[in-house]
């Protein structure tokens, strides 16, 4: 179904959600609740692609509507939400309300990495954005700051915000979980931007030296580090 002209009410919304069970799977609910541990929401087991597919159709009219009466029940619905507001054509500052409004029902991985990944950022809003990912990381909730982790990874990692990067990294507080992996994660990528910066910033860096392992056995697992980079990176272990 197209939403692009849909008057968001509650009998559009419940003609929405049905259209998202007509797409659910078992096996991929089975699948997904593997995967995502922690979700709150109840998973139908809706694919990424048609959830994406649907969010582009609501995106393209009137996203305030459908986000007044938009619930979280189910997993694909706090992932359509993600990905309504991520289409959503306007500049990043004047939907970072809805962003920040958005961000403490992320309570999974991967509805938090979808929707750093999906967000369009703009080169001249790059600052702006550097400015968000510096106070979440520095926030209490796992979730606010594997968010600002991914944002960083996804959008920041080219000068001039290299060392800034770095800078976040080092300072956040990596000991949950899901935060140290979105770290490990975020020096792997800046290894293949900045090979030299990355290497300096594992020797000295102050990492726990759990998320340090996670980082060096990340830039290891890279298809895109050659044998004698990843041999030295393994030297670089702490005892």
């Amino acid at each position: 179904m197209e939403y692009a002209n849909t008057i968001w009410d509650e009998s559009a919304y419940k003609a929405l959600v049905a259209e998202l069970k007509s797409l659910a799977e078992p096996g991929y609910k089975a699948f997904q609740e593997r995967l995502c541990t922690t979700s709150k929401a109840e998973i139908l087991g809706v694919r990424s692609p048609y959830v994406k597919k649907i969010a582009k159709s609501v995106a393209k009219g009137d996203v305030s509507g459908f986000l007044s009466v938009c619930e979280t029940s189910y997993y694909e619905e706090v992932l359509l939400k993600a990905f309504v507001i991520a289409f959503w054509r306007c500049p990043l500052s004047e939907k970072w309300a809805t962003v920040e409004a958005f961000v403490p029902q992320i309570d999974n991985w991967a509805v938090c990495d979808g929707f750093c990944a999906a967000l369009k950022i703009r080169e001249n809003e790059q600052a702006f954005l550097l400015e968000q990912c510096e106070k979440y990381s520095q926030k209490a909730g796992e979730y606010d700051r594997r968010f600002a982790l991914v944002m960083l990874m996804d959008h920041l990692l080219s000068e001039p915000y290299l060392d800034a990067a770095f800078e976040i990294v080092s300072k956040t507080d990596c000991a949950p979980y899901y935060v140290s992996m979105a770290a490990a994660w975020c020096v792997s990528v800046l290894f293949v931007r900045d090979k030299e910066k990355t290497l300096a910033f594992l020797k000295t860096s102050a990492l726990d030296n759990q998320t340090h392992r996670r980082a060096i056995q990340k830039i290891v697992e890279s298809n895109r580090v050659t044998a004698e980079e990843k041999a030295f990176v393994r030297t670089l272990r702490r005892a």
